[in-house]
């Protein structure tokens, strides 16, 4: 639908309920009865005037009618021809009768709302096709388009909204998650089987493969540079509030479900050289604290040496970045940077496989981890591209189930679906084109 605005000072008086185009028909008629005389509209020999001389019969055209059903009248302007027509005729003709003379404005409001039509033979925009939003770009004409005109001062709400508070509650959600699972690990360890009485647990890859200690190094690294790729397609997204907190979200909730299910099920070491700090005789709630900081200063990682507490086994945490960073790249980075792509695909499938080859993990914290991951990423997008807001049906009643389901339903509430893939730079100086050409 295509819609545009008119002036106020060219307001035009209240349209009629007119549904059909015999109106328009009858008051050019009237029109062309008064101000033309000489001429019929019939196909029948118009009488010459008596003052004026002689001059060929005149035959009109098919029935107005039909010449108004086979021409395009849909946004003519017939002031031109009206014009015309007065030059053809003496000047006491054109005073004669005014008030009968319909205005331009009444005609345009007696027109029935019809279709555009579309030219077939000028090119259209083209827009990326990794756009979601080129469907509903203006720029697409479709046949079935309406023109309406809308009252002056009307604003077109706003698709996008950034809302940065939601994005500020949505990053304070993931810090909360991320404190709830460092004090599961530091509970954790204090449960771990004694690694010189209890052995690893059999796994058919682990089994396999010699332990090499620089494998958890090299995947740690991995994760460093793919999250550094991911945040960069964050920040410099032209809707990166949106995103951000979308992301939040979703890393938040994993964190969360990782500290339930390394809690409720302690594995046993799966490396016999990894250092694992001693355990205390005496938990205290501010050793927890202690611990749980101490943890989240080294990012989770144990390349700082920040990372010596052991346990948290199911599901894998680096599994874990390396898909959902993947995943960011490829929802939110145009398909046009297909080698980037690829690029973290084969990132996060070495970095898995890093992890493995140092003993990190076992196979089925792996393989729960990217299970966990990609479904939860894939719900999160699928709802916003469904109905899920309108309908009591049974798909509704059931996604309601999601614990997580009313948080979503608030975050999303005024962004209508997915954002397209478009970037601009971030900070109001200096200004560049250079991510524009991207989207």
């Amino acid at each position: 639908m295509t819609i545009s605005a008119r002036s106020p000072d060219k307001e035009p008086s209240p349209p009629k309920q007119i549904n059909f185009a015999e109106p328009l028909v009858e008051s050019v008629r009237v029109y062309l009865a008064n101000e033309l005389p000489a001429k019929q509209l019939a196909l029948v020999p118009c009488a010459p005037s008596p003052p004026s001389p002689p001059t060929p019969p005149l035959l009109c055209h098919v029935d107005i009618a039909t010449n108004t059903a086979r021409e395009d009248i849909k946004g003519i302007n017939f002031e031109a021809r009206l014009k015309r027509n007065d030059l053809n005729n003496n000047a006491s003709g054109r005073q004669s009768d005014k008030r009968d003379m319909p205005s331009q404005a009444e005609l345009m409001q007696r027109q029935p709302l019809l279709a555009r039509t579309v030219k077939t033979d000028v090119p259209q925009p083209t827009t990326d096709e990794s756009d979601p939003d080129q469907d509903h770009s203006p720029q697409r004409a479709h046949a079935g388009d309406f023109m309406v005109e809308i009252p002056p001062g009307t604003v077109r709400e706003e698709r996008y909204p950034k809302e940065i508070w939601k994005t500020i509650l949505s990053f304070f959600f993931l810090f909360i998650c991320v404190c709830v699972n460092m004090m599961s690990l530091s509970l954790v360890h204090e449960r771990l089987p004694d690694r010189n009485t209890t052995a690893p647990l059999n796994d058919i890859v682990l089994d396999n493969i010699s332990a090499r200690d620089w494998g958890l190094a090299v995947s740690e690294y991995l994760i460093m540079i793919s999250t550094t790729v991911a945040m960069l397609v964050v920040v410099f997204h032209k809707h990166r509030f949106i995103v951000a907190r979308r992301l939040f979200f979703i890393i938040g909730l994993l964190y969360l479900y990782r500290s339930v299910t390394m809690f409720v099920t302690v594995l046993p070491v799966s490396s016999t050289t990894y250092y694992c700090s001693p355990k205390s005789n005496n938990t205290t709630p501010l050793l927890v604290i202690r611990r749980m900081f101490y943890l989240i200063s080294g990012f989770g990682l144990s390349i700082n040496g920040k990372h010596t507490y052991c346990g948290d086994y199911i599901y894998s945490g680096h599994t874990m970045v390396l898909v959902l960073s993947y995943l960011i790249v490829a929802e939110y980075s145009p398909k046009k940077l297909w080698p980037v792509h690829w690029a973290m695909w084969g990132s996060a499938l070495l970095g898995v496989s890093f992890v493995l080859l140092a003993h990190g993990h076992y196979t089925v914290d792996v393989v729960i981890a990217y299970y966990v991951t990609t479904r939860l990423f894939w719900t999160f997008h699928s709802l916003l591209v469904t109905p899920h807001r309108s309908g009591n049906g049974y798909n509704h009643y059931m996604i309601q189930r999601e614990w997580w389901y009313w948080l979503f339903t608030y975050l999303e509430r005024n962004v209508r679906g997915p954002v397209p893939r478009r970037y601009d730079w971030p900070l109001p100086w200096p200004r560049t084109k250079l991510f524009s050409r991207l989207s």
